[in-house]
């Protein structure tokens, strides 16, 4: 044997059965000669498949006495059972006298590799028969010259044919569809005339009848010029074509939706290339169908922002944008506002075909909101212009009338009995006056909506006996009666708007005594029905007064309204009370009526709910209830020392005297300023603070006196003095470190209540 090579010689001592006789050989099957000393030994390493084919071939080749050639490939299994591959030739050259082989030498070539070669080709044969197969493909080929022609088995399964038929140019051509026919043949014959491919989208018939769309390529091969085969291709395209069929049917629906749409729609190809646009997109931006149309958006719309682009392009990746505003510039110049969003369409699941895209116009609209929202800051400024009027109004008129009413109840504890008369009638008309400027504040701030109800806990029952107690001289002299029927039933306190509720029953208590010459005025507290958290009560509010009129009764609850004239004539009002009562049961989510003949009274009635309040002890309840709003002037307060800060003289003589009355030792600072001055010289048990004063106000003073550190500046009752609406200011009250309020103008027990309330001398 040569050395390099993968080839060598051998030679075969038959006489002595020694095997082939090559350490080469040997060495290269990874055994050792040791190891192959015998024929049966050589042959145990040849495979059952080849050894069989040897023998037979060694016989034949010893029969013909060498005639017939010794030409064998041989698999033998190598020393890790790793099969080897060997082409032997050999012929024998010695025989004995009676024809016995002697001697037989040869030659051998390693095909090992070329065996692996090939198992990896037969590997990716059958690797592209399953891929066709998967893919519905089958491979074919014509040759020119003898016109045979060569089908795999995957166009055989696509024409529906068994695998044994064999195909001809005729019947190859035959299965096409006969329009469809006719664009093969010319495709066929310019590649085997020119050599140009084609490709083509073809129907063909198969065995069963049905029709199968087939994408059917071919290439053709020449020499020496000549085209000497034409090779190609079969795909079964069918579900493809009908998948496509499904999309161009889903996309017209969708072009057909976009172009009706009452809205300003347009659809996009994935190069944003027009294919459906509504007629209100083309009237919104004023541009023909026709010209649009296939033409790319960016085109159409030069002035584009690179955001909106940057919008697109992440919109053909799956994502979806919108706005609510957006300023928009025209080719003009002239700024529009849109509302748009911007979302995908797709060909299949998974699969973006375009971009869709709504826009709506909303210039007009924007204006108008922002129109509106002027007009709400404009009324806003307006309402607080308006509250502030109020404000000064009430706290103008309130302070001389403060005066007023505070004189008269001065010259009442001991007047001369030429003026006795003319007292009473100046206190009854300065009453009656702040009841008729009350009512238009508290109407004017309920229409304004500037009232909010407010929950704390409160004693109805307290509350309602108050409102007798304060009406208790009016009824004495008027000679009738006002009584109170509570419903033992009730909680002893509830929760809700003490103030709103106050004022509804005082104005139904006033009404019903000013309209009732005799007889009685009644309050009912009814239990409604009760729920674990809440109760509902009913109130109402009876007299025996002249009555109202049937057609009259649904009138009365209007603002300046009246039964008649005659009564605004008799009995006075401007008929504000009961509009109010309505207002403020509607807004405690109630409903106000009325029952009542005329010459018989009236009952004015109406349900809420409350929250129920924390249970009191019935003795405190009713000792506080006995106690309230009454004050005696000979009592007296005697040893409590009060600051009192009050700008107006007048005010300052009125309070002044009450509080002297009942021994209270009082000191007058003219503003805040000397009020704090005051309180670092003095002991005080007590501050009366006016708010609105010069240098500096009421608030301020009081806020300077809660910072002055130590519990005696920090536990020291300061109630407010105002003529302002208390709702308007009370938070302003609290937080600038005052207890309490009392309103002007005031009723001597009132400012006796409070100044007791909060006292901490000793009473005697």
């Amino acid at each position: 044997m040569q050395k390099g090579l993968i080839a060598g010689y051998w030679e075969w001592d038959m006489k002595g059965d020694s095997p082939f006789d090559n350490p080469e050989l040997m060495s290269r099957l990874g055994y050792e000669k040791s190891v192959l000393q015998s024929y049966p030994l050589w042959c145990g390493k040849i495979s059952d498949y080849d050894l069989k084919s040897f023998q037979e071939q060694i016989k034949l080749h010893i029969d013909s006495h060498a005639e017939v050639p010794f030409a064998q490939e041989l698999c033998f299994l190598y020393q890790h059972n790793k099969p080897q591959y060997f082409l032997f030739t050999g012929r024998i050259i010695k025989w004995s006298k009676n024809n016995k082989p002697l001697m037989m030498l040869g030659s051998y070539v390693d095909t090992t590799d070329q065996h692996e070669t090939e198992k990896e080709l037969e590997k990716v044969r059958g690797f592209l028969n399953k891929t066709n197969q998967a893919a519905l493909i089958g491979g074919w080929e014509i040759e020119m010259d003898t016109q045979q022609v060569t089908w795999t088995n995957g166009i055989r399964r696509l024409f529906g044919l068994p695998d044994d038929f064999a195909p001809q140019k005729d019947n190859f051509i035959g299965f096409f569809k006969e329009g469809d026919r006719e664009q093969l043949k010319p495709a066929f014959e310019l590649a085997i005339s020119e050599g140009t491919p084609y490709d083509l989208v073809l129907k063909i018939i198969n065995t069963s009848g049905e029709e199968v769309w087939t994408r059917t390529v071919g290439q053709p091969e020449f020499e020496n010029g000549k085209c000497i085969r034409v090779y190609g291709t079969f795909q079964d395209i069918t579900r493809q074509k009908l998948d496509e069929e499904k999309v161009i049917m889903k996309r017209k629906q969708l072009e057909a939706f976009i172009s009706a749409a009452p809205a300003a729609l347009a659809m996009l190809d994935r190069s944003y290339n027009y294919i459906a646009a509504s007629k209100i997109w083309m009237a919104s931006y004023n541009i023909d169908v026709a010209a649009i149309i296939g033409k790319n958006h960016l085109d159409v719309f030069h002035e584009i922002s690179d955001e909106w682009k940057e919008y697109m392009r992440r919109c053909v990746l799956g994502e979806s944008f919108k706005k609510e505003e957006d300023p928009f510039i025209r080719r003009d110049g002239k700024q529009e506002w849109l509302r748009w969003e911007i979302k995908p369409w797709y060909e299949d699941p998974g699969k973006v075909g375009g971009i869709l895209l709504f826009t709506d116009l909303i210039t007009e609209r924007k204006k108008v909101k922002e129109d509106l929202i002027k007009a709400k800051e404009e009324a806003e400024v307006a309402l607080q212009a308006k509250s502030r009027f109020l404000s000064v109004m009430s706290h103008e008129i309130r302070t001389p009338m403060n005066a007023v009413i505070g004189f008269s109840n001065l010259l009442l504890e001991n007047p001369r009995p030429d003026q006795e008369e003319y007292l009473k009638l100046l206190k009854f008309s300065a009453d009656n006056l702040m009841i008729i400027i009350n009512d238009i504040l508290s109407l004017s701030k309920i229409d304004e909506g500037m009232v909010n109800l407010e929950v704390v806990e409160f004693n109805l029952k307290e509350l309602l006996e108050n409102i007798r107690s304060i009406n208790k001289q009016v009824i004495t002299e008027k000679n009738i009666g006002l009584k109170l029927y509570y419903d033992k039933k009730l909680p002893l306190t509830i929760k809700g708007d003490t103030v709103r509720f106050g004022q509804i029953m005082t104005n139904l208590v006033n009404n019903a005594i000013k309209f009732t010459h005799s007889g009685e005025v009644s309050m009912f507290a009814k239990l409604v029905d009760e729920g674990k958290e809440s109760v509902n009560v009913c109130f109402e509010v009876k007299d025996t007064g002249i009555g109202i009129p049937e057609e009259k009764q649904d009138y009365v609850f209007e603002i300046f309204t009246q039964a008649s004239s005659e009564t605004t004539r008799k009995f006075g009002g401007i008929g504000l009370g009961l509009a109010i009562c309505k207002r403020l049961v509607e807004m405690m989510g109630g409903n106000i009526k009325i029952r009542s003949k005329p010459g018989e009274g009236s009952t004015f009635y109406f349900t809420l709910k409350f929250k129920k309040g924390e249970v009191v002890n019935d003795e405190a309840v009713i000792n506080r209830i006995n106690g309230s709003n009454e004050y005696k002037s000979s009592e007296t307060l005697k040893g409590l020392r009060v600051l009192l800060t009050e700008d107006n003289a007048i005010n300052v003589l009125v309070v002044k005297r009450y509080l002297q009355q009942w021994g209270v030792e009082c000191d007058v600072a003219e503003n805040g300023q000397i009020a704090v001055q005051a309180i670092w010289a003095k002991e005080y048990d007590l501050i009366l603070m006016d708010l609105q004063m010069p240098i500096m106000d009421g608030y301020e003073a009081s806020r300077q006196i809660r910072a002055m550190g130590g519990s005696k500046y920090a536990s020291i009752p300061i109630i407010a003095i105002t003529a302002s609406l208390i709702e308007d200011i009370k938070q302003s009250i609290l937080a600038s470190g005052m207890n309490s309020w009392i309103s002007k103008p005031f009723n001597p027990s009132e400012l006796y209540d409070i100044v007791k309330k909060y006292s901490r001398a000793t009473i005697s």
